[in-house]
């Protein structure tokens, strides 16, 4: 395909624009410059012309790959920005659920411990109150009325409407042998004599027995209670039997799963209540070593062969009893089944809405840079017009001053021409002369007021120099924070000294200086902090003036680059990094320097010193 060099063409678009400037301005010869000024038009058209299907063409292909780019750059953010967010985020959120597994877990043991706390207080209470009902009976009937069957029938029955659950009741001799009984069962006269439950009868006054057979096949459990007669020299036993079922339904007021267990044992591990899981009644319950302490414990027990379970058990006074809790539904199951569906759907609800604001986001980001790269094609573009609008003006400046020369010889050849018409006294169509003669004067008039005014066009102009009282600068610029220190309780204290020189300086420029080093000495500060202005005559050509705070400082580190543009230590107020690299600008061209001491949490100190006379201290 054919390409056409557009430098080349841009090179000679230029130089025929040069061509028609001279021919626009040099009035030499009106022929010569219309067919110069048609040949340019005619190539400014061509190239014009190829200029613009060129740049379209290219403009097309920079626009398609700056929109590649940008979607580069999108991908790019979301790819580095996806993973900074949600890893943090799934490091949060998994540490979330271990914690809230433990909670559970926690929560669950304090849960088994209360209910095997209030079982064991249930079973504790049920045989405190059939004690105490024994020892009433005992010490509320004689020995001789109880060993009447009729008399301790009445009182069984009395016994029974009152506290229910009792099976029989029965008075036992010092010898062991049952005088009467009441009850559903054949027992009078039974000699227990040789039996265990007798003898701690006997030695601890209260006995509360193991859960046995006994004479009647079934399993219960006996509560005795020894009555002495000190008189006499002698004793006997009140005796009740409680059904086993008993102790089963004072356990149903424990919360179990379906895997769970609740059952109570004996010292040796002997089963007093049959077990889901382990046995029925009077079986060997694999009992793990058990530590008697008041209160519940609760233990985590993970063995090879089973998987692991919470056992808890406390001990029940007065008695050989251990109340025994297996828990294997746990707090892992119960945080699987309750919460981890909702758990997690409220993860994934979560992290699509981080991703669509992240998304968002970076498409809003990526958007400001591309119209910050549009704002900065535009304004290089604004520049490079500018350039050529100033290399246009420099020639313009160049011709003017060539024009010049032969205008001044055509001016002093036009005056002396007239000057001899005017003195001749030949009469050779004077006035036609004449009236031509002037004609080319009043050009020539014209075109140097031309060349006037594209001088000046072309030239810099500056701003004129004033000479200014360096504490009056000082005092208006106090005059603008005025209410800025008001509202931020701002202490400032002026020490200007009397009848200081007068410099030739630029007004405007040092109030600048200063409204921007005094602002950064209030942002510095905080509330109630004090800012000190003095101003001298450091020596006979130089004066100075030192803004100092109280503020937090500056480190040394960052001392080295407060002047550099762009850095800033306002990220919270959002300071855009040039005010002191500004005011550094303008006080060189004014001719003096900005020094700066600071030290951390003892404030900062910026030192002006200004030329008193300086004749470049005007530029603007």
């Amino acid at each position: 395909m054919f390409s056409f060099p557009i430098e080349t063409a841009a090179t000679v678009y230029d130089t025929l624009l040069r061509i028609y400037v001279l021919s626009h301005i040099c009035v030499l010869n009106r022929g010569l410059n219309l067919s110069i000024l048609r040949f340019a038009m005619k190539i400014q058209n061509v190239i014009g012309s190829l200029k613009d299907l060129f740049t379209y063409r290219s403009n097309i292909s920079n626009a398609d790959f700056g929109e590649r780019r940008y979607k580069s750059l999108q991908r790019t953010f979301i790819f580095r920005m996806a993973p900074l967010i949600l890893v943090p985020l799934f490091i949060l959120i998994f540490a979330s659920y271990y914690l809230l597994q433990n909670l559970f877990h926690e929560e669950s043991r304090q849960q088994l411990a209360w209910d095997i706390e209030n079982a064991t207080n249930s079973i504790e209470y049920f045989v405190d109150v059939k004690i105490s009902a024994l020892r009433f009976l005992a010490s509320g009937h004689r020995y001789e009325h109880l060993s009447d069957p009729q008399l301790l029938a009445k009182v069984f029955a009395g016994f029974k409407r009152e506290f229910g659950v009792v099976v029989d009741l029965g008075l036992i001799d010092k010898h062991g042998i049952q005088q009467s009984y009441a009850g559903p069962y054949n027992l009078q006269g039974k000699d227990y004599a040789n039996q265990e439950w007798f003898h701690k009868a006997v030695t601890r006054g209260i006995y509360v027995s193991d859960v046995f057979l006994g004479y009647r096949r079934l399993p219960h459990f006996a509560i005795a209670v020894k009555n002495d007669e000190p008189d006499k020299e002698t004793f006997w036993i009140l005796r009740a039997t409680i059904d086993m079922e008993t102790l089963n339904r004072l356990l149903s007021s424990i919360k179990l799963g379906k895997d769970d267990d609740a059952f109570i044992i004996n010292h040796s591990g002997t089963l007093q209540t049959p077990s889901q899981h382990h046995g029925n009644v009077l079986e060997q319950y694999p009992i793990p070593t058990l530590v008697r302490q008041r209160g519940t414990t609760i233990v985590d027990i993970d063995e090879k062969d089973r998987p692991p379970y919470v056992f808890g058990y406390a001990f029940i006074k007065d008695s050989s009893w251990i109340l025994c809790v297996v828990e294997k539904s746990g707090a892992g199951s119960r945080i699987a089944a309750v919460f981890r569906t909702e758990y997690f759907a409220l993860l994934a609800v979560t992290v699509c809405l981080i991703l669509i604001a992240s998304f968002r986001m970076i498409h809003v980001m990526v958007n400001w840079i591309k119209e910050s790269d549009q704002k900065r094609e535009e304004a290089l573009r604004e520049v490079e017009h500018a350039t050529k609008l100033a290399s246009i003006g420099r020639l313009a400046a160049g011709v003017s001053h060539e024009i010049n020369n032969p205008l001044a010889i055509i001016n002093e050849k036009a005056g002396l021409i007239r000057d001899i018409l005017t003195l001749s006294e030949n009469n050779l169509d004077r006035d036609k002369f004449l009236t031509n003669v002037n004609g080319i004067l009043d050009s020539v008039k014209r075109a140097r007021t031309i060349t006037h005014q594209l001088l000046g066009f072309a030239r810099r102009m500056d701003v004129t120099p004033e000479v200014i009282n360096l504490n009056d600068v000082v005092k208006e610029v106090l005059g603008f924070l005025e209410k800025e220190t008001l509202f931020r309780d701002v202490n400032i204290k002026q020490h200007l000294t009397e009848n200081l020189p007068r410099i030739k300086s630029n007004r405007s420029r040092l109030q600048q200086v200063f409204l921007n080093i005094t602002n950064n000495a209030i942002d510095a500060l905080d509330t109630g902090g004090s800012i000190e202005i003095i101003t001298d005559l450091k020596d006979a050509d130089t004066v100075r003036a030192i803004i100092k705070d109280n503020g937090h400082g500056i480190d040394a580190a960052t001392l080295k680059h407060i002047f550099d543009p762009f850095f800033t230590t306002k990220h919270k107020k959002k300071g855009t990094g040039l005010g002191l690299f500004i005011s550094y600008g303008i006080i060189k061209k004014l001719g003096g320097q900005i020094l700066v001491e600071s030290e951390i949490n003892k404030g900062t100190t910026f030192s002006i010193e200004l030329p008193i006379n300086h004749s470049a201290a005007t530029t603007s």
